[in-house]
Formats: structure tokens, C-alpha cells, sequence
């Protein structure tokens, strides 16, 4: 598996372009299970591939080491490379579990961590540090150059989307990121601005396996 170090190199002096795109859907999300190990669902190949040929040709693609998001980010390139920054939040003692499970077994607990960003009632990340890591791979990228793709998950995806926008981390709630839905971000060199966000493809209603 190739790293972020390995990628290829743009031409100096290029404009730098980024494409955070979350990635596809797997049964964790029909059954809202904190699992970020699943493979994709079989009917997110079509979805990618419609969504490849839609979008331009990428200097180099990237992607979380998850499975899910190292399948979503092979559609795009064969030489796509691992990116330990944007990996899933690490949710402790929740992961496996749904929440619907969590909601009844420890309410509190689970009201506790959608309410206070620094809170950590599973045992795992705040959502503090996962942004903290992630925004410092991001603002890293200013003068890259090119046109990049870095496939994530989506917490991450919108933990990003608050960094770049200034929004505080309690209105992660009031941001709904579906599967294969799209950050797009473009840098002058000391800043991003954002060029689009939102969903890549629709996404339509649950289907067995």
C-alpha cells in the first residue's frame, strides 16, 4: 500500500485544488453502527463509477486506511495512497455498536458526547482531536499544487468543513454528510476558500447487502 509520501508531485506553481469526498456506504451506515472496518455495500460500485466519470482527472488520490475508504478511493486510481490523518474517529467502547443500542443502554452517555465536542464518555476521541489532526494535514497542503482527491470518512469530512468555515464544533450535528458526498476546496497559498459542498450522487433507500 503506498503513503502520502509517495504521491505524485505536481508541477510547481499550479493552483491547489482538493476534493474531500466521503466514503461509500456500507452496512454500518443502514444499521447507524459506530464501525468504520466495513466493506462497501455492492451497489456503491456503479454509484462510484457514475461519479468518476462525472468528475475531472485527479493529480493523485488519497485516501483513510479503512477499508471502505481505500475501496471508494481504487475507483479513482490504482496508485491511490494511504493518509493516516484522515482516518475514522476512534469511538472506544461504542465501536461495533449502534446507536440505538448506546441511546438505550447509556443515555446519558450518548447526550453527553452530542452535546460537549471535548467529551469522550466511549473512551475513545474527542471530536476536538479528530479535527485538530485533520486540519493540520489539510493546512500542510496550501502549496501542493494540482488537483487532489482524499477520501475520508464522514465525520471527517465535516469536522473539515467547520475548520475551513469557522464554525464551532457544536454544530457538527447541523451538518448531514451522506455517503459519497463532497467537500470541494480550492488555496491560494495561505488560505481555503470553499468551491462546493454536498452530496456527489443521490443517495437512495437502503438495500440488503
Amino acid at each position: 500500500m503506498k503513503t502520502e509520501a509517495e504521491e505524485p508531485k505536481p508541477a510547481a506553481g499550479r493552483a491547489t485544488r482538493l476534493v474531500i469526498l466521503c466514503r461509500g456506504a456500507t452496512v454500518a451506515n443502514q444499521q447507524s453502527r459506530f464501525s468504520s472496518g466495513d466493506p462497501l455495500l455492492p451497489r456503491e460500485r456503479a454509484r462510484l463509477g457514475e461519479l468518476a466519470r462525472g468528475l475531472r482527472r485527479f493529480d493523485s488520490v488519497l485516501h483513510a486506511p479503512e477499508r471502505p475508504a481505500i475501496e471508494t478511493a481504487a475507483t479513482f486510481s490504482p496508485d491511490a495512497a494511504s493518509c493516516p490523518a484522515l482516518r475514522d474517529a476512534d469511538y472506544g467502547r461504542w465501536n461495533g455498536r449502534t446507536v440505538a443500542d448506546v441511546a438505550e443502554r447509556s443515555p446519558e452517555d450518548l447526550q453527553r458526547w452530542m452535546s460537549d465536542p471535548s467529551s469522550t464518555p466511549h473512551g475513545g476521541e474527542p471530536f476536538e482531536t479528530v479535527q485538530a489532526r485533520a486540519a493540520a494535514w489539510l493546512e500542510s497542503r496550501h502549496a501542493k499544487g494540482g488537483n487532489t482527491l482524499a477520501v475520508t470518512h464522514a465525520i471527517v469530512l465535516k469536522l473539515l468543513f467547520l475548520h475551513v468555515t469557522g464554525a464551532p464544533l457544536a454544530s457538527i450535528w447541523r451538518i448531514d454528510v451522506e455517503p459519497l458526498g463532497m467537500l470541494a476546496l480550492s488555496s491560494d497559498g495561505r488560505r481555503w476558500a470553499l468551491r462546493s459542498f454536498g452530496t456527489g450522487l443521490p443517495y437512495g433507500p437502503p438495500e440488503n447487502g
